[in-house]
């Protein structure tokens, strides 16, 4: 059974990811990268804010291993997106 605190964590992160989508969506740069990205962030900031000053109970510590999860896909959409840019930098100073 979830704890008040894991409740509040949960509903901010929902709360956070569901106005940084329709934002994004309104921009125009909306984009399943972005999308990750965002529902990361909005994660971290609902976990940094909803933090305990002196205890760290338990659930906290395997929330570690999401946050690591998080982070891995990010590096590989920062990576796969590098690449791209990368590729056509180089496209376009073979063509000139």
């Amino acid at each position: 059974m979830p704890t008040p605190r894991q409740r509040r964590v949960v509903r901010r992160h929902a709360a956070l990811t569901l106005v940084a989508l329709p934002v994004f969506a309104v921009a125009g740069v909306l984009t399943p990268d972005t999308a990750v990205v965002a529902a990361l962030l909005s994660l971290l900031v609902a976990v940094v804010v909803d933090a305990p000053v002196h205890v760290r109970p338990a659930w906290r510590a395997r929330l570690r291993w999401v946050l690591l999860l998080g982070v891995v896909v990010f590096l590989g959409l920062a990576a796969r997106h590098s690449y791209a840019v990368l590729r056509a930098l180089s496209d376009a100073l073979i063509y000139t």
